[in-house]
């Protein structure tokens, strides 16, 4: 618990809106509106690769993330179908000018082998359209269950990271859970995320998607992380039984709708139920959130 607690804390120097960082999912489909081939999303990436970005990961013979010389990377989010762009830190003033020139890219390398992008948080079907690049995807298959995950992968999400001081994260953590509703009210995929619990054969406790949404203090927030157990191989083990926890894995595996990250010498907090529609509701998004914030 401790460990946990000076994982927020120890060298932490960051200020609120100091930096800001997004992510936004999306899915591509052909012309007939169904989700792309693996072998069309590896042709996207090797159009990248020989564009300007870098493979940063493989998995086999599949290109599986791409980094810039900013460090913006690209990767799959579960879909064979579905990449992600995830922003180096920035500013509130510039992130999304960045996220937009890492899109035009993307959308560009699907324009170049018939593919488009998907604007909506859900893609209806019933294809099965998992990928799984990494070892950490795998051990989630092998945990949950290809039935209970598969419907992941035919959602989209945005969400942005702000860096906040010590000072001020248990307030603006909370200020977000008061307008939960505002969040959900456009967020369909939060039905998809409630069967997914629910039909896990890990057997995951209820708010281990969503959380609370109202905290005393960080011990109190450490506190209600903790009765969450970590997931070791593709089991899950009490937390008090785990010696060697890797803290930032163990935090990733919690989806609260608000949650504490913390990236080098910045504490932060990552708003994660935005529906992802078109471009143009990124600046209402983001204005959202800043608006939360500074209120």
């Amino acid at each position: 618990m401790q460990k946990l607690i000076s994982y927020f804390t120890d060298g932490i120097s960051s200020g609120t809106l100091q930096t800001i960082g997004a992510e936004v999912e999306t899915q591509f489909v052909d012309k007939d509106g169904k989700a792309v081939q693996t072998q069309t999303s590896q042709q996207m990436l090797r159009h990248l690769a020989e564009n300007g970005w870098e493979v940063d990961c493989r998995k086999d013979n599949l290109i599986t993330t791409l980094v810039d010389q900013n460090d913006n990377k690209i990767f799959y989010e579960l879909g064979r179908h579905n990449m992600e762009v995830s922003t180096a830190a920035s500013t509130s003033a510039c992130v999304l000018d960045v996220m937009r020139k890492c899109l035009a890219q993307l959308y560009e390398s699907a324009r170049r082998v018939g593919a488009e992008p998907f604007f909506a948080p859900i893609l209806f079907g019933e294809e099965d359209l998992l990928v799984i690049p990494d070892e950490r995807d795998a051990v989630w298959l092998e945990l949950d269950g290809r039935n209970a995950l598969a419907p992941l992968a035919r959602t989209s999400s945005v969400q942005f990271t702000i860096s906040v001081s010590p000072q001020d994260a248990m307030k603006i953590l909370n200020k977000f859970g008061k307008k939960v509703g505002s969040f959900l009210t456009d967020f369909p995929q939060d039905a998809v995320w409630k069967r997914y619990i629910v039909d896990s054969s890990a057997k995951y406790l209820s708010n281990r998607y969503g959380g609370p949404l109202a905290f005393e203090s960080l011990e109190d927030y450490c506190q209600a992380l903790v009765r969450h157990d970590v997931v070791q191989g593709a089991r899950l083990v009490p937390f008090q039984d785990v010696s060697n926890l890797e803290i930032s894995l163990y935090l990733r595996s919690i989806w609260w709708h608000f949650r504490l990250k913390r990236y080098g010498n910045a504490l932060c907090i990552e708003v994660r139920p935005m529906a992802r529609r078109t471009d143009e509701q990124f600046q209402h998004q983001l204005d959202k959130v800043l608006a939360i914030v500074c209120a």
